[in-house]
């Protein structure tokens, strides 16, 4: 009877061990050295004060062919820790051998923007983590899909290493059978400051060393689907062919030159290797006073002259103000032809809407812009708007037919920013609570890079474009009337938009299989 029972006794003993070891399995990483760990979306910026959700133990990620997708791994402990250690295998396709190698990036915070809360943007390389008691700690998990993966189930795991603790949580990621084109369907045209950088970076500024941060911060805009002002080379050495034949880059700055035969000498160059339709004048911003529109007819009258063939931006955020009846359309009709209001005054006056169509219907192209203004209820790109206002603006392009996106600077680092990593109130002289505008890059010098460092809004950035790419090809495999009802249901209107990012994601799988089930070589 003894042996039995000492028998029974091992039998519930290892029977409690192995109930233990798949609670263990299955708990979060609180149970391991007091670290709590749990995936939110991309499109969620976390505050320090976040709580864990036990719920969310597993990142989920799909994209298509040549594009790139994130989610965050957020960490949190109720004491100090040091050296936490992050790392993600290769992804691997289920049934091959095809892999994918996701790319890990810290989230870092701009310290006391509002009421002293840090908010989340810059995102260094990650290195080995101290934990802060009761503060949240994101990790940005990236994958870029190359235009020739193979579609299907890729897995892998984020491992954690805290001390003597460690643990493993999966990580999966599906691969749509259709590719975003190379050619971003939307226009961008960003201001890139050659001088903020080189200051930034404590260079001369024409120095090779300034020449090469410049390509730099040049090339992650591109590969955000973004195009600068300004190529990094002048358009007539010989080096412009590189950058105005890319097929990423969807516009560039013509200068525009004092002298008549320097600007005709510089159309017929562009003209001749066909780059001219990819290019644009921007000779003055913004107008408002008659001597304003005065100035711009004069160019008119010479671009007219000497750039026969010519697009020309004019950002305007108002009617003229000499008399409230004239619109900007009466004023500039027949001299510009790329049409940028800004976004509020675009939803605010009831005749820009009909009058930007009677313009398309000419043969004129739509851009709208951003700036210092609007804030919210609006979508723009501060620091201190939900991840998701700076990427359901590209939702509203679709929905309101606009081509392209102008947005001034994106390394605006002027005397008076005492350093971007700490003081992202980057325009004092036109409203001191503005955070981030003309900013979405942080210089790497201060975090040993020698070169751009990215932040969430610009990744929410490419991710808008990203969607803009996925609406376009719904416009063209599913119909317009599909393509519509699903911007509709993330951007209502102009003030009225998806804030949630788990809904917004559903929406974008929904939308993305049914591409994929309709996918063209």
């Amino acid at each position: 009877m003894h042996g039995a029972l000492t028998s029974d006794r091992s039998k519930w003993l290892r029977l409690a061990v192995c109930v233990l070891l798949a609670v263990l399995v299955a708990m979060p990483l609180s149970a391991f050295g007091d670290v709590s760990a749990w995936f939110v979306p991309s499109g969620t910026k976390v505050l320090r004060d976040a709580k864990p959700n036990p719920q969310t133990h597993e990142g989920q990620l799909a994209a298509a062919r040549n594009e790139a997708e994130a989610c965050q791994l957020v960490l949190r402990s109720d004491r100090p820790v040091a050296d936490v250690v992050v790392s993600v295998s290769e992804l691997r396709l289920a049934g091959g051998s095809a892999t994918l190698q996701p790319r890990l990036l810290k989230v870092e915070y701009v310290p006391n923007i509002v009421r002293s809360i840090a908010y989340p943007d810059p995102l260094p390389p990650l290195r080995p983590l101290a934990l802060q008691p009761n503060q949240a700690q994101p990790v940005w998990i990236s994958v870029k899909v190359p235009k020739e993966a193979k579609p299907g189930d890729y897995a892998g795991t984020v491992r954690l290493d805290a001390g003597s603790h460690h643990a493993e949580f999966p990580l999966r990621l599906h691969v749509w059978g259709f590719a975003l084109p190379d050619a971003p369907s939307s226009v961008t045209a960003f201001g890139l400051s050659r001088p903020c950088i080189a200051q930034r970076h404590g260079v001369p500024v024409n120095s090779p060393e300034s020449q090469r941060l410049y390509e730099a911060y040049y090339e992650m805009l591109l590969d955000h689907r973004i195009s600068a002002y300004n190529i990094p080379v002048d358009l007539m050495s010989d080096g412009a062919a590189k950058y105005l034949n890319d097929p990423r880059m969807t516009s560039y700055m013509i200068p525009y030159p004092n002298d008549d035969a320097a600007l005709k000498a510089l159309v017929a160059r562009l003209v001749k290797n066909g780059w001219y339709a990819k290019g644009y004048f921007y000779p003055i911003d913004e107008p408002v006073e008659k001597q304003a529109y005065t100035t711009l007819a004069k160019i008119s009258d010479r671009l007219h002259e000497c750039a026969p063939g010519y697009h020309w931006v004019v950002p305007f955020f108002r009617r003229p103000n000499w008399d409230g009846r004239i619109t900007a359309f009466d004023v500039m009709a027949n001299r510009v032809n790329i049409w940028c209001p800004n976004t509020p005054h675009f939803d605010s006056d009831a005749t820009v809407r009909p009058s930007m169509t009677v313009r398309h219907v000419l043969g004129e192209k739509l851009w709208w812009y951003v700036c210092c203004g609007p804030g919210e209820p609006y979508n723009n790109f501060f620091v201190t708007m939900p991840a998701l206002s700076h990427r359901v603006l590209f939702w509203q392009q679709k929905r309101e037919n606009i081509e392209g996106l102008l947005y001034w600077e994106t390394a605006w680092w002027a005397a008076d920013v005492k350093d971007p990593w700490t003081d992202m109130a980057t325009v004092k002289d036109i409203n001191k609570n503005i955070r981030g505008d003309g900013s979405l890059f942080y210089p790497g010098k201060q975090v040993g890079v020698d070169g751009p460092v990215s932040s969430q809004r610009l990744e929410m950035i490419r991710d808008g474009l990203e969607d803009f790419e996925y609406l376009t090809l719904a416009d063209a495999w599913l119909g317009k009337k599909v393509a519509q009802d699903f911007v509709a249901s993330i951007a209502r209107s102009m003030t009225d938009w998806e804030r949630d990012p788990l809904v917004l994601e559903k929406v974008r799988r929904e939308l993305g299989d049914l591409l994929d089930a309709k996918k063209h070589p």
